[in-house]
């Protein structure tokens, strides 16, 4: 919230970014899965790679969720591993709706790193690969969350 995304996304166009969103009322989740719809693709989400606010995780713990939380975990329809997923305390977290959340960006696999590193040097130090692409599988759940 407190530096422009106008130069992260100057870096990620030049890295061939092919989707990009920012992050905000819908939360992680609900961006990630207008990405991932309309591209027929499969998304698998590294929870553990997710750069969280300092204090959110126990914020969650202790029952805190934004008030329009209830409203993005709908979507939830969207895991395919929902039963295990249910149970990481950071689970709620994807649902968190944001201002200013970020961008959520998708890039060619051979320029990532690249792109991550650049991205950190314009200041974006919480840049982080939080998952991976995949081609549409058979099931109707396009996102597995690695827990």
């Amino acid at each position: 919230m407190l530096q422009s995304n106008m130069d992260g996304a100057q870096c990620l166009l030049g890295h061939g970014a092919t989707a990009c969103t920012d992050v905000t009322g819908f939360g992680l989740l609900g961006h990630l899965v207008e990405m991932v719809r309309p591209s027929e693709v499969d998304i698998t989400l590294d929870l553990a790679a997710i750069p969280y606010l300092d204090g959110a995780l126990e914020t969650v713990k202790d029952g805190i969720v934004s008030s329009l939380q209830p409203q993005n975990v709908r979507l939830r329809r969207a895991i395919a591993n929902l039963a295990e997923a249910a149970d990481d305390p950071r689970y709620p977290l994807i649902f968190d709706p944001q201002t200013a959340g970020g961008l959520l960006a998708s890039v060619p696999e051979d320029a990532v790193e690249a792109c991550v590193a650049e991205l950190k040097d314009l200041g974006y130090a919480r840049t982080a690969i939080i998952g991976t692409v995949s081609e549409q599988g058979n099931r109707l759940e396009p996102v597995t969350l690695i827990l």
